[in-house]
């Protein structure tokens, strides 16, 4: 890292990367797209530098990182989404506010994907039925692409069994309650929303 990223930059510069990881979870984020998005706000942002803050993000484990010859890419892990949720802290990372109020309509979302599914079980239940049932409790202004990343999120955590496939260009999910999942709805366990601090 040069000087021009001294250490107080490089945790808001590694919270920046790993927003942008998580607006795009289901597609890799290379070196050369973070560098370009973020050259405006940090002139000295290098592919070098991306890289080793690609590298530490993933020693963290709040990214996966697949490396080429000609570019490094990342995900962001469930970790890295409970960091920037708040839900958790780690050092070496600009740290997220705490909002208690966003984090619990997420947790009541997960924990009600989870509950639709453990109503059918043995089903794989499509992300369009699990939204209109919650329409259907009220949660009106919901959107399916929230669905689908907690959808996501929980598949990350093996909570559910995920098949996905591309229907006219869109993405769609199929879930289904993981032996994983059973457990934490019936041992109303929070292993699902993260929450724990971490290094």
């Amino acid at each position: 890292m040069t000087p021009n990223l001294n250490v107080a930059k490089k945790k808001v510069v590694r919270k920046h990367i790993l927003q942008q990881a998580s607006d795009l979870y289901l597609h890799p984020l290379t070196d050369r797209a973070i560098v370009a998005n973020l050259k405006n706000r940090f002139s000295a942002l290098t592919i070098e530098h991306a890289r080793e803050l690609f590298d530490y993000l993933q020693q963290k484990g709040l990214v996966t990182l697949r490396k080429t010859w000609s570019a490094h890419s990342i995900q962001v892990t469930t970790k890295g989404i409970d960091l920037l949720d708040g839900a958790i802290k780690v050092r070496g990372i600009e740290a997220s506010c705490r909002e208690f109020a966003k984090l619990e309509y997420k947790k009541e979302i997960r924990r009600g994907i989870l509950a639709y599914c453990y109503s059918f079980q043995t089903f794989f239940n499509e992300d369009t039925e699990i939204l209109e049932e919650f329409r259907d409790s009220g949660f009106l202004n919901l959107l399916l692409e929230e669905i689908r990343f907690h959808i996501w999120y929980l598949g990350q955590n093996e909570l559910l069994e995920i098949k996905s496939f591309s229907l006219g260009g869109d993405q769609v999910f199929m879930a289904r309650l993981t032996a994983k999942g059973v457990d934490v709805v019936e041992n109303s366990s929070s292993e699902a929303w993260g929450g724990e601090d971490a290094d």
